[in-house]
Order: structure tokens, then sequence, then C-alpha cells
């Protein structure tokens, strides 16, 4: 088990990817706060601009995955919409302050998790048990 370590490593790497994108692409389609939500990220931001920008065009090419995405932001974000309308450049400020509920909270882990994954990856893989080859003798 010890030496595939950094395959399962790897392999929560990409589920938590997968989820940001889905999640965060989703962003542009929250109806009036998306936008400015979007605009704060590529100024403060830029991994959650990135997570946008890949998971947009994710979201918008299955609307599924979109609702999925939206559904999750609303819930954890809604308390903040107000805020967002009036003043859009608290957004980011907003997203990543005070915990509101446990899907925010949610959403805040998972938002750090690949990049610690594939830190994680990296030095379990370095770490990784080698096989050793026995030397055989000459015929």
């Amino acid at each position: 088990m010890k030496a595939r370590l950094h395959l399962f490593a790897l392999l929560l790497f990409f589920v938590s990817l997968i989820y940001d994108l889905l999640v965060w692409g989703a962003v542009p389609a929250l109806d009036e706060v998306g936008p400015a939500i979007a605009d704060s990220a590529r100024r403060e931001a830029p991994l959650a601009a990135t997570y946008i920008a890949l998971g947009a065009s994710i979201d918008a090419a299955i609307p599924f995955l979109q609702s999925f995405g939206r559904e999750r932001l609303t819930e954890a974000w809604s308390e903040s919409f107000e805020r967002i309308r009036e003043d859009k450049t608290v957004a980011m400020d907003l997203v990543f302050g005070t915990t509101w509920n446990a899907q925010h909270r949610w959403i805040k882990t998972m938002y750090w998790a690949p990049p610690l994954l594939l830190l994680a990856t990296l030095v379990l893989w370095l770490r990784r048990s080698k096989q050793v080859h026995m030397l055989t003798p000459r015929r």
C-alpha cells in the first residue's frame, strides 16, 4: 500500500481539481453577482481566476454541471450577495472571509486542496519504495 500512496494522492488531486472546476466555473452564471466575483478573482485571486476560466467552458458545455455549481455557490455565498451588489470590490474578501455555513467551509477547503495534494503527490512519489533487482550469477 505504501508503494502506491502517491497514486492515491494523485487521484485525490484530480477529484478535488474537478470539483473546483465545476463549482468555480459556475461563478459567471450567478445572477447579478457572478461577474463581480469573477472580476474580483482576476484582480486578487489567481487560483480562483484559473478555476473560473477553465471551469466556465466545462460548465457551459454541460448545463447540468453548471446548475450543480450554481446551487453550491448560492448555498454557500447567498449571505454575501447583497454586500457584493453594493460594493463589487469586496467580493473576494467576502468569499474567503468569515465562514457562514458548512457549504462555505467546504468550498474554502476544496479551494486549497489541489495545490496541497499536488505537493503531497510529489513528495510521496519521491519517497516511494523502489523495486530492488537481484543480480543473477553469470552462466
